[in-house]
């Protein structure tokens, strides 16, 4: 017994143990990224140079490994949805997606909202109704939805509200 005892004290300790700890430059770039988006100002042209530096920064920070749990992710995400790129959205659902297999379920969203928004950018109808638009008048609307893909039930499974619901906050907006 005691030789099996110290066999596996050998075989644990001879493999390194990493406690993957949340990125605290990545959470920076994230609260950043939200105070811009939540932010009054008019000045796109700043805005715009800003949302590249953190895309950037982002992608050095993946490049050199540092963005490991589901909540790095899930950061990493948000940032590139904000993109008006293809390239960055397609790359923030990517993320969201390796944020969710990670655990970290609010990442189900995102990988909606994205998806919506790639339809969108394609000119197609979106499928979970996360993405809103402004009609001619200037009023806010819900974009296209493709309703015979995805149920109010499927919804709910992502963390998106019912497509009433999200009519009802466009309308709300206005």
């Amino acid at each position: 017994m005691k030789k099996v005892f110290v066999f596996l004290l050998i075989v644990t300790c001879s493999f390194p143990v990493f406690a993957n700890e949340n990125n605290t430059e990545l959470a920076r770039l994230f609260n950043e990224d939200q105070q811009a988006q939540r932010s009054q100002s008019n000045d796109w042209d700043a805005l715009d140079r800003e949302e590249a530096a953190r895309r950037d920064a982002v992608l050095a920070l993946l490049k050199k490994g540092e963005v490991e749990t589901g909540l790095d992710y899930f950061h990493a995400a948000v940032i590139f949805q904000h993109s008006e790129s293809v390239e960055d959205i397609r790359r923030a659902h990517a993320l969201a997606t390796i944020s969710e297999t990670l655990g970290y379920s609010r990442a189900k969203w995102l990988m909606a909202a994205s998806w919506d928004r790639l339809m969108m950018y394609f000119e197609q109808p979106q499928w979970y109704g996360t993405q809103f638009t402004t009609d001619e008048s200037g009023d806010w609307k819900l974009y296209e939805v493709d309703v015979d893909i995805i149920s109010d039930e499927q919804r709910a499974e992502w963390n998106v509200p019912s497509l009433e619901a999200s009519k009802e906050r466009a309308s709300r907006r206005n």
